[in-house]
């Protein structure tokens, strides 16, 4: 991912999974030369926010750690958006324009693109109940809210290994060098 004699990644902020500054990806155009590795790495955070949510279920009702529900809340929030946004208006659509044939990607891209709104909505359905618990309220119903989490973190994990497994190998092998200036560039321009 990163070269040995280049500069250490700023991070802006302290997430339980730790994002990379819009500024640095700027001035060091590692945003530009290795976008996929930014989808991969991003992945690993989004697999990381899972973990933060499986340790918020199995803490309810009452052990839950207040700082680390403010922590999911952002990236539910920002991360998670702002990923999808990459995916779908950069990556699925270049692979649709380089996938042969016998790829047979586009079922794949358009069930991913409809689970990214899924996920999105059903995360906001949970935030009204990390919130809470951000805050240090009691839940009303906390079985339902850690089932609720469970579905979600358990969804997304197989979303996340479908992205893995599938798409990232395939854009990998079709994706050309300006394809991958594309996507860099269309990266950058949604982190402004």
């Amino acid at each position: 991912m990163r070269a040995p004699n280049e500069a250490p990644i700023n991070v802006t902020r302290e997430y339980t999974s730790k994002m990379m500054s819009t500024e640095k990806i700027h001035s060091d155009g590692w945003l530009r030369r290795s976008p996929l590795d930014l989808i991969e790495h991003e992945h690993l955070i989004q697999a990381q926010l899972c973990d933060s949510l499986e340790r918020i279920a199995d803490d309810l009702p009452d052990n839950v750690d207040h700082r680390l529900c403010r922590k999911v809340i952002d990236s539910l929030q920002f991360e998670m958006p702002l990923h999808h946004r990459d995916e779908e208006l950069g990556l699925f659509p270049l692979i649709e324009k380089r996938a042969l044939p016998p790829d047979n990607i586009h079922d794949i891209l358009a069930r991913l693109a409809l689970e990214h709104a899924t996920d999105e909505s059903f995360a906001g359905e949970l935030l009204e109940s990390l919130e809470g618990l951000s805050e240090g309220r009691r839940l009303k119903n906390p079985d339902m809210v850690g089932y609720m989490l469970r579905s979600f973190f358990e969804s997304y994990r197989r979303h996340i290994l479908w992205e893995n497994a599938i798409v990232l190998p395939l854009a990998r092998a079709r994706l050309t060098p300006e394809d991958l200036e594309e996507l860099g560039h269309a990266m950058v321009s949604h982190r402004r």
